[in-house]
């Protein structure tokens, strides 16, 4: 059993087994005027057992959770939700349609990707490896209502000193916690220090037209937060990150450099991104191809919006090419 620790004044963080890839999800007690959960883990027996003998060893019991904080709507961070029904649920509003289940969504949201898919020539063996993954992986998932929406700068009853930061990029959902007093960030995937979080791609919400470019979203999500007083991040997976500012730089110049070697590969060749995406992930792309698309794809809308590259469409089919 991983020990309890202490992170910062006041907060305690617990490290749940995930059956993901991505590893073990860390989840964060805060005692503050009331007791606080920041994200809940994925929905195993596992993750639950692990975190009933974190909080136990804390004096604490499931029961005793009087807030759950979601960071955004992933399953490893939501997956356990349903362990706490006399617990007050925060959110983003663009975790509910997720969290609640909204059936007009999902269809919306299907209908999306098919088309994306189809329009970036991916071929049909493939979006089915990535139906079947979103698939597995929402079967960690929960349903709860929430019952406060919470955005930029607003402030949460109960927690002190804490303040709401919207950092979207890797979730469309994500929201951080900053306590300016000491500049602790609970960051959720925001920022992590041994990996690079992947701006996964996501469809329209309501009232959006037009995709998010995620990629480039997150960028301005990292500058923001590089203007800010920061001390130290406690992320969703992983070890704290001690020098916040350092590693937010080390992030924007290595997107930088991918993009610049998605032009490179790009040469003087007329491209889908789902080709590029093999070329840049040769290994990889057929073990992780939305994630490794998601990448590829917000590299693209880097470049684009540089205007490094050019986009046309060409018999439904969109084809990227460096732009002379």
């Amino acid at each position: 059993m991983v020990k309890t620790k202490v992170v910062a004044p006041s907060v305690y963080g617990l490290t749940l087994p995930t059956p993901f890839l991505v590893g073990p999800v860390n989840v964060y007690l805060v005692e503050g005027e009331v007791l606080t959960l920041v994200d809940a883990g994925p929905k195993t027996k596992e993750a639950k057992e692990v975190l009933e003998n974190e909080l136990h060893e804390l004096g604490y019991s499931l029961e005793d959770i009087e807030m759950v904080v979601l960071t955004h709507h992933h399953p490893d961070h939501i997956g356990l939700i349903e362990e706490f029904p006399q617990a007050k649920v925060i959110a983003h509003e663009k975790t509910k349609p997720w969290l609640e289940h909204d059936l007009e969504f999902q269809i919306k949201k299907s209908a999306f990707f098919k088309e994306l898919y189809s329009s970036h020539g991916v071929p049909n063996d493939i979006v089915a490896l990535i139906e079947k993954s979103n698939d597995y992986y929402l079967g960690y998932a929960s349903y709860a209502q929430i019952d406060e929406i919470v955005k930029e700068g607003d402030t949460i009853i109960g927690l002190p000193g804490w303040s709401v930061i919207e950092t979207p990029g890797h979730a469309q959902s994500q929201i951080s916690l900053y306590r300016e007093s000491d500049g602790v960030l609970l960051s959720g995937d925001h920022l992590i220090a041994h990996i690079s979080s992947n701006a996964i791609i996501e469809a329209p919400y309501k009232n959006d037209t037009d995709r998010p470019r995620t990629l480039i979203q997150y960028r301005d999500s990292l500058k923001k937060c590089s203007e800010m007083n920061l001390s130290r991040v406690f992320s969703g997976h992983g070890g704290p990150v001690n020098e916040p500012i350092q590693l937010i730089e080390e992030r924007l110049l290595k997107q930088v450099e991918k993009a610049e070697a998605i032009k490179r590969l790009l040469g003087k060749e007329k491209l889908t991104s789902f080709e590029l995406c093999i070329r840049l992930y040769p290994q990889m792309y057929s073990k992780q191809p939305g994630l490794t698309l998601s990448e590829t794809l917000g590299h693209l809308d880097l470049l684009e919006e540089s205007e490094e590259v050019s986009v046309s469409l060409e018999e439904g089919i969109y084809y990227y090419q460096v732009a002379e």
